[in-house]
């Protein structure tokens, strides 16, 4: 029993160091939303641009990304996104805020982050993907 304290402790440790947060109501404001557009962050060099569009035209969306310029005229809403990565024997992102907007207005009709005081082994990847998840309500296919 002994043996087992320090890993109890560090399991309950380690358990409330990510967190998610949603805007209240946001996923209400995307319901019938098809059309997204990635607007690139110019200080991403590690490609989370096109991991969110993976993400949205995995849930069966059409998505773009690129330059605010180059926005499709059909776009339904806008998505924009910050990050932040320590250094964990490994680049690990440990902050990551998305939010959507309607096409030409500059405030957020949805907004999630994920933030993480300890980085832990999910790729970037499955961060956006659980993101993206928990933002959209369940597309149709």
């Amino acid at each position: 029993m002994m043996r087992l304290l320090p890993f109890l402790f560090f399991s309950v440790l380690l358990a409330g160091c990510t967190s998610y947060q949603t805007m209240p109501g946001s996923t209400r404001r995307l319901e019938g939303k098809q059309r997204y557009f990635v607007v690139a962050n110019g200080n991403d060099s590690r490609g989370l641009e096109h991991r969110i569009v993976a993400s949205l035209r995995s849930r069966g969306l059409s998505a773009e990304s690129g330059p605010h310029t180059m926005m499709p005229d059909d776009t339904q809403a806008a998505v924009t996104y910050r990050d932040h990565w320590a250094w964990d024997f490994g680049e690990r992102l440990v902050h990551l805020e998305i939010s959507v907007m309607e096409r030409g207005t500059p405030q957020p009709i949805a907004t999630i982050s994920y933030s993480a005081k300890v980085p832990g082994r999910q790729t970037a990847a499955e961060i956006v993907d659980e993101l993206i998840g928990r933002l959209l309500p369940a597309a149709p296919r």
